[in-house]
């Protein structure tokens, strides 16, 4: 009777435990993967946009360039190797250049290809050379990066002074007391 009607509501609190650490967890771990996924992309951005230079100073169009690039940057970040391939064949299939960049950013989600889209039209638009203006962006590309490491860099201390606090601090002060705490007991002895 009272021992049932304790395990019903233990039974239950477990199942209702359950079924929200089930709606809130599958959330938690897609945001994580997301994040972790779109800051492989920022990293490998640079990189990507250096083959690109190199393949289009070579002598490639911008679609060969990008389908080279795609090929050469699946080794480093798959993900991005495999939405520069879908682009490539978006553009084979009759989209153009900036509708392929478009859905790109649509799929990978950081702003440096939405910068992309723009920099190409304009550099289109205004008949100045592609080498060069991608060039201009990569160098902009690579020090994005330099500062967000050095901004990562610059928030460590900040991020360790608690860890180091709960840690260190402790045994400071055991080494500081316990010779003081000896003296006090052999000099009341």
């Amino acid at each position: 009777s009272l021992c049932s009607l304790c395990s019903l509501w233990l039974v239950f609190g477990i199942a209702a435990g359950m079924a929200v650490v089930g709606l809130i967890l599958p959330g938690v771990a897609l945001d994580s993967r997301r994040r972790a996924v779109r800051e492989n992309y920022q990293r490998t951005f640079p990189d990507m946009m250096d083959l690109l230079v190199v393949c289009i100073e070579s002598g490639h169009s911008v679609p060969a360039a990008f389908d080279r690039v795609g090929k050469e940057i699946f080794s480093t970040c798959p993900e991005l190797g495999a939405n520069i391939h879908i682009m490539c064949l978006e553009m084979r299939a009759g989209r153009t250049l900036p509708e392929a960049l478009e859905g790109l950013y649509n799929r990978v989600g950081i702003d440096e290809v939405k910068s992309l889209k723009l920099l190409l039209k304009q550099s289109e638009e205004l008949g100045a050379s592609i080498a060069t203006t991608l060039r201009v962006y990569s160098d902009e590309m690579r020090d994005k990066r330099l500062i967000r490491a050095e901004t990562k860099a610059h928030a460590l201390p900040v991020k360790l002074t608690l860890p180091l606090g709960m840690c260190i601090f402790p045994v400071t002060i055991m080494v500081i007391m316990v010779p003081i705490v000896i003296r006090i007991t052999n000099s009341l002895l």
